[in-house]
C-alpha cells in the first residue's frame, strides 16, 4: 500500500470513471486500474463496483473512502509543514479573488505589490466564493482575497479592509438629491442583485431583508457593470462595494444608514506552510495608501 495508490481511489470515486481518475492522476488507465486492484486484494475487500457505466464505491469503499481522505489531507499538511521557508513568499503564489473585487483592488495595487515582493510571481484567478475554498481545500490556490463569510471559519484568515456598501441611483431617480439613503426607502424600487452564488448578492439580501426590501426579479447578473450600466438608464437601483464607486456618467452613489459594510480577508488553510507570509503581505496591503484613498475617498 502506498499513498498514490490512496490517491487513485480518491480520484475513482470523484469522476466514478476510470479513464478520467488516471487522466487526472497523469497515468495510464492500466497502471491505476491495476495498483487499485492490488490495493482491493491487500485490503481484502471490493472498493469499488465496476458492473455498471458509472464507476461506484462499494457499502465498504464508502467507509474506507472516508479514513483514505483524513491519511491523504494529513499527509498534505505534513508536506506544507515541512515545506516552511524563511522567505515565505519566493516564486509562484496563485491567488483566488472574487468577482466584486477583482477588477477594483487589482489595478490599484497589482504593480506596486509586484515591486514589493520582487521575488514572488502573482498569478490572480476570478472564482466565487464556493470555487474558492474547494481550491484551498485542494490546494490549487495558495491563498485568496474574498469577503469574510461563516464558511471561513476552517481557514486561516488575515483581515485586510472593511468596505462600505452604498446605493447606486440614476441622477433622475428621486433619491438621487440625498446624500443618504435609509433602507427603508429603497421599497418600491426596483433592487438589481447579482445572480446566485455571489457571496456579494448574500449580504446585500441579508440586509435587504431585515429592512422589507423586495429584490427584482428583472434582471441577475454575474457583473456589478452591467448592473450600474442598467442603473444609468434609470432601470433599477442597486448595492455596490465602495471601491466599485467610480465615477460613471448618469449613476449617483448614496451613503446608506445605518451604515452597512463587508470585511476583505485573505484566507488560506490552516497549515499552510507560509503563514508568516500572508500575514506580511496582508499588513502590506492594508496599509496601502491607494487603498487607503479609495477607501475613505468622498463621493460627493
Amino acid at each position: 500500500m502506498n499513498l498514490k495508490d490512496l490517491e487513485y481511489v480518491k480520484a475513482i470515486a470523484h469522476f466514478k470513471h476510470f479513464r478520467k481518475a488516471a487522466d487526472a492522476c497523469v497515468v495510464s488507465q492500466p497502471t491505476l486500474s491495476g495498483q487499485v486492484k492490488k490495493l482491493e486484494q491487500e485490503l481484502g475487500v471490493t472498493l469499488f463496483d465496476r458492473s455498471t457505466k458509472q464507476v461506484t464505491l462499494t457499502a465498504k469503499g464508502e467507509r474506507l473512502l472516508t479514513q483514505i481522505n483524513v491519511i491523504l489531507e494529513q499527509t498534505q499538511i505534513l508536506k506544507e509543514l515541512a515545506a516552511t521557508s524563511n522567505e515565505p513568499l519566493q516564486g509562484k503564489l496563485t491567488i483566488g479573488i472574487i468577482p466584486t473585487i477583482a477588477p477594483y483592488l487589482l489595478p490599484v495595487l497589482l504593480t506596486s505589490m509586484k515591486e514589493a515582493f520582487i521575488n514572488s510571481r502573482f498569478s490572480f484567478i476570478e472564482m466565487q466564493t464556493a470555487t474558492i475554498l474547494e481550491a484551498l481545500d485542494n490546494g490549487e490556490l495558495d491563498f485568496a482575497i474574498l469577503a469574510d463569510v461563516p464558511e471561513l471559519k476552517k481557514y486561516h484568515s488575515v483581515n485586510l479592509y472593511k468596505e462600505d456598501f452604498l446605493v447606486a441611483v440614476s441622477h433622475d431617480n428621486s433619491l438621487a438629491q440625498q446624500k443618504k439613503v435609509a433602507l427603508r426607502e429603497l421599497q418600491g424600487c426596483s433592487l438589481l442583485m447579482l445572480s446566485d452564488g455571489h457571496c456579494f448578492k448574500d449580504q446585500a439580501q441579508q440586509f435587504c431583508f431585515s429592512a422589507g426590501v423586495n429584490v427584482s426579479s428583472q434582471y441577475q447578473g454575474n457583473s456589478l457593470e452591467t448592473l450600474l450600466a442598467l442603473v444609468a438608464m434609470d432601470d433599477g437601483v442597486t448595492f455596490v462595494p465602495k471601491l466599485a464607486c467610480t465615477e460613471r456618467v448618469g449613476v449617483n452613489y448614496l451613503a446608506i444608514y445605518p451604515n452597512q459594510q463587508r470585511n476583505i480577508v485573505f484566507a488560506c488553510r490552516k497549515h499552510y506552510p507560509h503563514l508568516s507570509g500572508v500575514e506580511q503581505l496582508g499588513e502590506w496591503l492594508s496599509a496601502h495608501p491607494n487603498l487607503k484613498a479609495k477607501l475613505t475617498k468622498s463621493l460627493n
